[in-house]
């Protein structure tokens, strides 16, 4: 998923606080805001594309296999947080009983569940439609915030942006007026891979208050990646040998599963939560760029052009937010 992690709705302040020069946070600049944020969603975009060409490099074939390399990935990126926070706090972080059933619980729904849906929906989807259908994300996300919190409930702009992201996703699979290029073990299983994710994201709003946002994302991956692990074991997975080429990929899905995701965490508690997420936006963007470079994609057809521009637009009126609509 390329959709930012439990981490970044904990209160915590951690990660902004180690950015912190003087008395000012350099994260609060906005040419630096900018610059990492785009950053930062401009890789998420890559990753669908990156995945599909790793089941190619390692000759990833059959449920099994698809999770092996799916648990490979997050548990690398979970030993890498949890290991910068060891360095930095100069302590292994230790949860007590509540914190424990708590990130159990999120790396279960979020990285274990989620991620299982992604990767096998992805054996058989469009990455292009799959960069299309992550843009619903943000969608999905703001109206299960609506029936949580007080505090995040829909908007007119909310509910607008929703409707022409929803569209979005119709002109892309209803071009011409017939459904065409969805299957539901494909990218309908993608779109029950993202409801469980923003699920997971909200609830953990509520489950890891006071817990630190980068150990909260390390054991929510490291406790997923270990039950697709598991579960891969049992399904008799197996990869083969995907090369440097195939190395290179597998540490850059690592690498923006950790760093990338604690970078936006920092900005998200430097910076107010919609003046960062509007970046969101790129993400369907690099993803259509990415499909075409890596896969040969035919991306520039007509309805993928309106599709992702709809998705985009959708996101930059949702993140703005504006008028509460309901109490």
């Amino acid at each position: 998923m390329v959709y930012p992690s439990a981490g970044a709705w904990c209160t915590s302040h951690f990660l902004g606080e180690r950015f912190v020069m003087g008395k000012e946070n350099i994260l609060k600049k906005t040419w630096v805001m900018v610059l990492l944020a785009t950053l930062c969603q401009a890789l998420w975009g890559v990753v669908f594309p990156v995945i599909k060409k790793s089941y190619e490099l390692f000759s990833i074939s059959g449920v099994g296999s698809t999770l092996l390399f799916a648990s490979i990935r997050f548990m690398v990126a979970g030993v890498i947080l949890l290991l910068i926070d060891t360095v930095m706090e100069k302590r292994f972080p230790v949860l007590d009983k509540k914190g424990c059933k708590s990130v159990l619980m999120l790396g279960t729904i979020q990285t274990g569940l989620a991620y299982a849906f992604q990767y096998i929906a992805m054996m058989s989807a469009a990455s292009i439609n799959c960069s299309i259908l992550n843009g619903t994300g943000v969608i999905f996300s703001t109206i299960i915030a609506h029936f949580l919190f007080k505090d995040d409930k829909m908007t007119v702009k909310k509910a607008i942006g929703a409707v022409l992201g929803f569209i979005g996703v119709l002109v892309c699979f209803v071009w011409g007026g017939k459904l065409e290029g969805f299957s539901l073990k494909g990218e309908g299983l993608m779109l029950l891979s993202i409801l469980t994710f923003v699920t997971g994201t909200n609830i953990s709003r509520i489950i890891t208050k006071g817990i630190k946002s980068i150990v909260v994302s390390g054991y929510n991956l490291l406790i997923g990646g270990v039950e697709l692990f598991v579960l891969a074991l049992l399904l008799g997975g197996r990869i083969g040998n995907g090369g440097l080429y195939g190395i290179i990929c597998l540490l850059f899905l690592s690498f923006t599963s950790c760093v990338c995701l604690y970078l936006w965490t920092a900005l998200s508690s430097a910076n107010s939560v919609s003046k960062v997420a509007v970046f969101q936006c790129v993400n369907p963007i690099t993803g259509a760029i990415a499909a075409s470079l890596l896969l040969g994609e035919n991306v520039f057809q007509p309805k993928y052009i309106v599709s992702v521009l709809l998705v985009t637009i959708s996101i930059i009126i949702i993140t703005k937010g504006g008028k509460k609509i309901a109490k």
